[in-house]
């Protein structure tokens, strides 16, 4: 493989931020009105709020890089989706970002191979990660690694209120 992977740190911030907010317009912007779409991203991609991420206990973030581009990054932490009866613990892949050039490279498959690792280690029996319901391709993609659709809740962007799906894969 060609690309790069490492943690992320602090002096990752501001890339890291650029390009959750460009991923995220590149991906779902066409979902949401502007406004909706721009106030999420202020929030969600602020500088701020990215170091808060990178400083948060139990999180872990990892950059991929082509070169020295950034193309993807993977970022899991605790457990904070609505779930019914979580597995002993669970952990949460919040966010798996490709840049679409790496999209069907294999990037995403090592990046989820790490997620998946990672909760391992970390003793969890669950992994779970939320994705939106029309999303098809993410959720098929999810399902080949065993996530099974077991809630759904409605994720806020902007006024916007999405219809999500919450996924489980069993690590026991």
């Amino acid at each position: 493989m060609r690309y790069t992977i490492r943690q992320a740190n602090d002096g990752d911030a501001q890339a890291l931020t650029d390009f959750g907010r460009t991923t995220f317009f590149d991906t779902f912007g066409h979902l949401y009105p502007k406004e909706d779409a721009d106030f999420f991203v202020a929030q969600r991609f602020s500088i701020d709020r990215t170091h808060q991420d990178l400083n948060e206990a139990g999180r872990q973030i990892h950059l991929a890089f082509d070169g020295q581009r950034l193309v993807g990054f993977l970022d899991c932490g605790p457990l904070g989706l609505p779930v019914v009866a979580p597995k002993r613990e669970a952990r949460e892949l919040y966010r798996l970002y490709l840049d679409t050039s790496a999209k069907g490279s294999g990037l995403a498959n090592t990046l989820m191979e790490m997620a998946i690792d990672w909760a391992r280690g970390e003793g969890a029996a669950a992994l779970y990660l939320g994705v939106y319901c029309d999303n098809a391709r993410a959720q098929a993609f999810y399902k080949k690694y065993g996530f099974d659709i077991v809630g759904a809740y409605q994720f806020k962007v902007g006024n916007t209120l999405d219809d999500e799906r919450i996924m489980e894969m069993i690590l026991d």
